[in-house]
C-alpha cells in the first residue's frame, strides 16, 4: 500500500499548501488517492474533500490503537498523510500522538516541509536538527517560500546529509490559505479556495518532483497488522446536522456508522423546517455563532427538535451542536433543551486531548466509563455540565463538563468514534 507523509517543522510552515498542491497534481494524473490528517483536526480534511474532491480521514494515536490506525490507512491507491504542528510535537513535551508517532506506527516515509523565508545557510541547521533529533522516517525535504536562486545550494545541503530534495514552492501571494477560528477556513468560500488550489497545483507541477514522491510512496513496506472488521448491527436512521453552521463531521465517524448498518440522512438546521425521519440524531460541531440570527429565525426547526428530544429521540450533540441546544447563543433564542446561555470568551477555552470519566449512569454510559475526546472552542456556557470528570494526559489538569440524560449526551468535547467504538455500538443498537 503506497503511502507518504508530508510533515513540517511547525504549524504555519506550509504543510497544507504543499499537500493540496501535491493532491491537485496527483488528481490530474488520474491516480487513485486518499488523504489523511494526523490528529483530531477537522478542517484540513474538509479542504481536501470539498475543494479537491478527495476522500479524507484522520489518523490519531491518542484515540486509536495501531491496528485501528492501520485499518483506517489501508486503502487502495496512493495515500497522502498531512502531519500536524511540528513533526515531533505531541502530547506535552513528547512525540506521543505526533506526526512522528504516526509515521513510526505505520512505517511511512516522511518528506519534511521547511518554511525558508528569511533563511539561507541556516536551512542546513534546520535539516540537521530534524533528521538527527530522534528516531524518524524523514527521507526528504520540500522547501516552502524559497527563492528559486537558492534551490540548487539547499539541494546540495540535503545530499550531504543523506536526504533528498523533492522540490520547492516560491512565495505565491495569490494562493495564501487564510485562517479563521480553529484553523483553515471552511467551505463558505470554497470557490475561492478552488481557484487558489489550482494555482498551487500549477506551481507544484513546475517546482516539485511529483514522480519522485510517488516512487517514495511506492517504496513503503507492506503493513502487517490485525485488521479491524466492523459488523452490521443496526438498521437505524441517523439524522446528522450538516450545513454552513454545522460542518464538523469526521468522515471516519460517518463511514463507521454506515458500516454498522445505519442509514445516514443529512439536514440543515438553517434551511429545513423540521427533522427528516430518524430514530437517532447527531448535532455536529461548527460555527452556529456565525449564523445565530438565521438559526433563531427558523422557529419550526427549533420547535421540532425540542419536541423530538422531549419524546426521547436518542441524541449526541457536541460543541456547536451543544451550543445550539441552549436557550440562547449570545441572546439569540435556540432550542432550549439545555438551560442557559452560550457566550464567546476572549481566549481559547479548554484545548487538547482529554479522557472523560462518567460521573453517573446515563445514555450510552455507566458511571466510571471512559471516553477519549478533545476540546477546542472559544465559547463557554453557564451550564456546561458536571456529568464527566475530564482529565488531560500528562499534566493531569482536570475539570467537569458535559451532560448525560436518559436519551442524550451533549457537551463541548468532540468524540472520534473509531477510538470509542463501544459508544458508537451502543448509540446505534
Amino acid at each position: 500500500m503506497a503511502r507518504l507523509m508530508i510533515a513540517g517543522t511547525s504549524s504555519g510552515c506550509g504543510k497544507t499548501s504543499v499537500v493540496c498542491g501535491i493532491l491537485e497534481a496527483l488528481k490530474k494524473r488520474n491516480i487513485a488517492i486518499s488523504s489523511y490528517k494526523c490528529g483530531p483536526d477537522y478542517i484540513d480534511g474538509m479542504l481536501h474533500e470539498k475543494a479537491i474532491g478527495i476522500k479524507s480521514g484522520n489518523l490519531d494515536s491518542f484515540f486509536c490503537s495501531r491496528d485501528e490506525i492501520c485499518t483506517l490507512l489501508d486503502r487502495k491507491g496512493l495515500n497522502i498523510i498531512e502531519g500536524v504542528m511540528g513533526h515531533y510535537d505531541g502530547i506535552a513535551m513528547t512525540d506521543r500522538a505526533s506526526s512522528s508517532d504516526i509515521s513510526k506506527i505505520t512505517n511511512t516515509p516522511v518528506v519534511l516541509v521547511i518554511q525558508c523565508r528569511g533563511m539561507s545557510n541556516s536551512i542546513g541547521a534546520v535539516i540537521k536538527g530534524f533528521t538527527e533529533y530522534g528516531e524518524n522516517n524523514i527521507k526528504g525535504v520540500i522547501f516552502n517560500r524559497l527563492s528559486p536562486m537558492l534551490y540548487e545550494s539547499v539541494s546540495e545541503i540535503c545530499k550531504s546529509m543523506g536526504v533528498r530534495a523533492y522540490g520547492f514552492l516560491p512565495e505565491i501571494k495569490d494562493a495564501v490559505l487564510e485562517s479563521r477560528h480553529l484553523g483553515l477556513v471552511t467551505d463558505d468560500s470554497i470557490e475561492a479556495y478552488k481557484r487558489k488550489l489550482r494555482i498551487l497545483g500549477e506551481y507544484t507541477e513546475k517546482y516539485i518532483d511529483i514522480q519522485g514522491l510517488t516512487e517514495l510512496a511506492d517504496s513503503a513496506e507492506p503493513l502487517k497488522y490485525n485488521r479491524i472488521n466492523i459488523d452490521k448491527i443496526s438498521d437505524s436512521t441517523i439524522a446528522i446536522a450538516k450545513d454552513e453552521a454545522f460542518c464538523f463531521n469526521y468522515s471516519d465517524n460517518i463511514s463507521l456508522l454506515k458500516a454498522m448498518g445505519c442509514d445516514i440522512v443529512y439536514f440543515s438546521p438553517l434551511r429545513d423546517k423540521k427533522l427528516p425521519y430518524c430514530d437517532r440524531l447527531i448535532l455536529s460541531g461548527g460555527y452556529p455563532e456565525l449564523y445565530k440570527e438565521e438559526l433563531s429565525a427558523n422557529v419550526s426547526m427549533l420547535a421540532d427538535i425540542r419536541d423530538k428530544l422531549n419524546k426521547g429521540l436518542k441524541t449526541m450533540a457536541e460543541c456547536g451542536g451543544f451550543m445550539y441546544l441552549h436557550e440562547n447563543i449570545e441572546g439569540a433564542p435556540m432550542v432550549g433543551a439545555i438551560k442557559g446561555s452560550a457566550e464567546r470568551t476572549d481566549r481559547l477555552g479548554s484545548f487538547g486531548y482529554i479522557t472523560m470519566i462518567a460521573e453517573k449512569d446515563g445514555f450510552l454510559l455507566k458511571k466510571g466509563d471512559k471516553i477519549k475526546a478533545h476540546e477546542f472552542h472559544y465559547y463557554t456556557s453557564d451550564n456546561r455540565g458536571v456529568d464527566f470528570h475530564c482529565v488531560k494526559p500528562a499534566s493531569g489538569r482536570n475539570w467537569y463538563t458535559g451532560h448525560i440524560y436518559e436519551n442524550m449526551y451533549c457537551g463541548f468535547p468532540h468524540i472520534y468514534l473509531w477510538g470509542n467504538r463501544k459508544i458508537a455500538e451502543d448509540f446505534v443498537r
